[in-house]
């Protein structure tokens, strides 16, 4: 239809009866779109032979349209009009962002046929497309057309706004910040849908043109504004150069800025400023390519759900930039690609952040690990592989504060200088090892804290009330050290022996406080014949052998 179409502008009150007694020409050359004016009117043949049956509508790119009319010639001069106002345009919407004005007469059989030219008057036109994709239709075709479009792009704008979930959901657990801007990537994406697709106008049938246009418009420069500084967080650290950073957060604010500079709210914009808008999507979409090309030479793996989503929308984009800025008229038909590689773009960067998370996590994991490692190592005895006197001071410290523990006991092995000379070191680290073994199997905190000596924080136990509880409890444990060792250590003919001192932890004492006591008591069970447990100061007690004692 473009191919035939004629153009001319005139003032708002110029109606289609004086126009076509003016006589002035329509312009039919290569430059009819260059036309300026209140009102444009368009003017194409109407072939009723090529047309379907039924009523015939006038159809074209309803973004920033005011009032219109449409006035249908017959053969004998007279003419057929009707005129919307903008809400009236509005509810003449179709799919895809399209108007469907009907040709008055064509609901008629007798008066189509003797149609011979449309007219169409726009009030005050925002965009070329407006008149450079006018085109004649079938009416019944596209209102069962409504139903099954409306369905796909809800379903687009359902399958985009699933990933919004997810997001939600990690952000809430993981902080990643890359995961906002991808979500406002989705919000973007679901709003230009939403919005440029007609379905705006059934949800809200109140919306206006002008700001289903400002819609349009503004999600697509969020959209591709959010994209930046998503490239910018989501790539690895290292894999874009800081110029190149620059370069893009500046690139990405361009469309932005300029959307805010020139839409305005009340009353759209003229055509050479929305050259303006475009042409500011092309520096950021040309540094993205270079920048996709430069981390992938840096060896970034998370450029390529980049790299895969964001090609074909650069590739479309370029198009729609070329028709936004009237370079050239295009096929419509690209703009339902550029809507499914959208969604797909998002699905795409959706299994990216996805994978992205996952390797983020995988080397939290892995620090944590070696993290766990180092301090285990730092906090174990390389010998025995039990506790060492660093984990011993800690969780005499823990205690302190959550009171686990109700005594400390050090143990001795005693004469085992006797066990190095007679049977060497090696089967001496063989007796150490096998003491950590069974004192790590105890319920109690076990630690080595030096040489031949041990230590033990012991549990609180209901046993504590009756008498004598320490020593029977410690009892039990050194026959199982003595037992321990003469099974794991055959090559010992004489029993290995324990002594022990012990002392309460009090709620408020130092750990260096109750050590002197147990180390003192320690002292008195290895001058008193060895082979014993002390819990009580021997100097304090009167009987001959101590009641603060016990023999293994």
């Amino acid at each position: 239809m473009s191919d035939r179409l004629c153009t001319q502008s005139s003032a708002m009150n110029v109606t289609v009866a004086s126009l076509l007694k003016s006589g002035k020409a329509f312009n039919c050359s290569s430059n009819k779109y260059a036309v300026e004016g209140p009102r444009v009117w368009v003017r194409f043949p109407f072939l009723a032979d090529t047309l379907p049956d039924g009523t015939v509508e006038v159809q074209g790119d309803n973004n920033g349209l005011t009032s219109m009319q449409v006035h249908a010639e017959l053969d004998d001069g007279t003419l057929l009009s009707s005129a919307f106002s903008a809400r009236q345009v509005a509810k003449h919407w179709r799919s895809k962002g399209s108007y469907g004005l009907p040709v008055p007469g064509t609901d008629r059989p007798e008066l189509r046929q003797q149609i011979r030219t449309v007219y169409l008057a726009i009030d005050h036109p925002k965009v070329v497309s407006s008149i450079s994709l006018v085109q004649l239709a079938s009416k019944q075709k596209w209102d069962d057309l409504t139903l099954p479009l409306s369905i796909m792009f809800a379903a687009l704008c359902g399958m985009a706004i699933m990933p919004l979930i997810y997001n939600a959901f990690f952000y809430g657990a993981m902080r990643y910040n890359f995961m906002l801007w991808h979500s406002v990537m989705i919000g973007a994406t679901v709003c230009y849908t939403f919005s440029s697709s007609g379905l705006i106008f059934l949800f809200f049938p109140e919306t206006t043109l002008i700001t289903k246009m400002l819609i349009n418009y503004w999600a697509l420069a969020i959209g591709v504004g959010a994209g930046g500084f998503f490239l910018l967080r989501f790539v690895e650290p290292g894999k874009i150069a800081s110029w190149l950073q620059i370069l893009i957060t500046g690139t990405a604010l361009l469309p932005v800025l300029v959307t805010a500079l020139v839409l305005k709210i009340d009353g759209g914009y003229s055509m050479d400023a929305r050259n303006y808008y475009h042409a500011s999507f092309l520096p950021v979409f040309f540094v993205v390519l270079y920048a996709m090309g430069h981390a992938v030479r840096r060896g970034s793996r998370a450029i390529w759900f980049q790299i895969a989503g964001w090609t074909p929308i650069i590739l479309f984009s370029l198009d729609r930039v070329a028709r936004g800025m009237d370079l050239y008229i295009g096929w419509p038909i690209l703009d339902y690609a550029l809507y499914f590689t959208l969604v797909l773009e998002t699905i795409i960067l959706a299994l990216g952040v996805a994978n992205r998370i996952l390797r983020l996590r995988q080397r939290h994991e892995h620090t944590l690990r070696q993290q766990a490692e180092l301090t285990l190592l730092a906090d174990t005895d390389g010998l025995t592989m039990m506790n060492n006197r660093r984990a011993f001071e800690r969780e005499f410290d823990r205690n302190q504060h959550e009171h686990c523990y109700s005594h400390l006991a050090i143990i001795d092995i005693d004469f085992f200088k006797r066990v190095n000379d007679r049977y060497g070191h090696e089967i001496g680290d063989t007796v150490l090892r096998v003491v950590g073994r069974t004192l790590n199997a105890t319920p109690h905190f076990a630690a080595r804290i030096g040489g031949e000596e041990f230590t033990l924080l012991m549990r609180m136990d209901s046993r504590e009330k009756l008498r004598n509880y320490p020593a029977n409890a410690l009892s039990e444990i050194c026959e199982a050290l003595i037992k321990a060792v003469h099974d794991g250590v055959p090559e010992i003919q004489e029993p290995v022996t324990f002594s022990i001192g012990v002392a309460a932890i009090g709620r408020r004492v130092s750990l260096r406080s109750v050590m002197t006591t147990a180390d003192r008591r320690l002292y008195d069970a290895k001058n008193h014949g060895r082979n014993q447990i002390i819990w009580f100061d021997i100097a304090e007690s009167k009987s001959a052998k101590p009641t603060g004692t016990a023999s293994v």
